[in-house]
């Protein structure tokens, strides 16, 4: 009969520390996956919130405030874009601790941009281990070290790869490989002025807004504008909010000037566009018109179909509300009926306009009170 050998003590001692050392080796690949886990949970979580704070700017026209962030989500006039604010996972991970291990949050630039700061304990993808910041432009290193791994949008720009500072670009210039630049103006394009997207078209060889100008701090209708250094508007029934982000503003003739009596003045319109003459207007009527226009017209309801063309959904896609205008009482009159635009050149005491009417194909050339307060358009020098 045979005889099994059994193991000896020191076989058995061997066979335990190999066990010892692969649970060791197996606890620590799975501490490390853990961390691995929790870092990229951190990364994905910050790029939702970015998302969900440009969604927010997009409506609001602003990041969220410091106040707004501490609720917990991100609303704005009744739109949610994070239900919950994502917390980072714990424990902390790498160099990371109790405190740099979360999710703050700060407005910068009064609101224009913003600041979020989160902690990763090993790097991920390009971006090192330790204190990061988020940004419009990305997320980086909060040194500017780290690499950017999000994309520069218009708004947004920067020397480290479109990472580092992520700098924002102003007006209507864009980032172009890490600078600042200001492409070429078609017109067709929009133009960004005084918090307002303008659409621009082309109408013969004129290029115009295709907006009514609505910039400036609304005053009341029985407020006279003044010289005072500051833009003011009239508000249709002195309603900011609809009346004035529907139809523009309206403005007293002096102030759509900003108080210059020379034709063609760039007046309240942004740099590169001026306020029509009174010639300018009269070539767009007639470019417009059917049949054969009187140039030298006088209050006179003709330039056939000009004033169709010129109205809401006509085909020289002016698209010129109704806006009605500001009395020389103070009221508001006519909306829905008139909408009348200034040129910038006058006529004694009066300064010549246009008005549509609903109901008339034509566009009427006259000259009004300048105390009056009609809409603006812009016409491209």
């Amino acid at each position: 009969m045979l005889k099994r050998k059994a193991f000896t003590l020191v076989e058995l001692l061997v066979v335990i520390a190999i066990i010892g050392l692969l649970a060791t080796l197996s606890v620590i690949a799975l501490n490390s996956a853990r961390a691995k886990s929790r870092d990229a949970k951190r990364v994905a979580d910050v790029k939702q919130i970015s998302t969900a704070l440009e969604l927010f700017f997009n409506d609001a026209g602003r990041y969220p405030t410091d106040l707004e962030w501490a609720s917990g989500s991100l609303e704005y006039n009744g739109q949610t874009y994070l239900s919950i604010i994502p917390s980072a996972p714990t424990p902390a991970d790498g160099s990371c601790d109790s405190t740099t291990n979360s999710f703050s949050y700060t407005q910068d630039n009064s609101g224009e941009s913003y600041t979020l700061t989160f902690c990763t304990g090993g790097v991920v993808g390009s971006l090192t281990a330790g204190e990061l910041c988020a940004t419009p432009g990305g997320m980086a290193g909060c040194g500017g070290g780290g690499g950017c791994i999000l994309d520069c949008t218009n708004k947004n720009c920067g020397d480290d790869g479109c990472g580092g500072s992520c700098g924002v670009c102003t007006g209507n210039d864009v980032c172009t490989n890490g600078t600042c630049t200001t492409p070429p103006f078609a017109c067709g394009d929009s133009v960004s002025y005084g918090g307002e997207s303008y659409p621009t078209v082309l109408i013969g060889a004129q290029c115009w807004f295709a907006k009514n100008l609505n910039v400036g701090d609304m005053v009341t209708g029985v407020t006279p504008q003044s010289n005072n250094a500051i833009v003011e508007k009239y508000c249709y029934n002195d309603d900011a909010s609809h009346e004035c982000a529907t139809y523009g503003g309206l403005y007293q003739w002096d102030e759509a000037m900003q108080y210059s009596v020379t034709e063609g003045a760039q007046g309240i319109c942004p740099d590169g566009w001026h306020i029509p003459t009174d010639a300018e207007q009269n070539t767009l009527d007639q470019g417009l018109n059917d049949t054969t226009c009187n140039a030298n017209r006088i209050l006179a309801w003709d330039c056939a179909n000009a004033g169709t063309k010129l109205q809401a959904g006509g085909t020289s896609h002016f698209e010129g509300l109704l806006a009605g205008y500001r009395n020389t009482n103070g009221s508001f009159n006519d909306q829905g009926t008139y909408a009348l635009f200034w040129s910038s050149t006058i006529s004694g005491p009066d300064a010549w306009d246009r008005l549509l009417y609903t109901g008339y194909a034509t566009v009427r050339r006259g000259h009004d009170d300048r105390a009056y307060g009609f809409s603006v358009r812009c016409l491209q020098d």
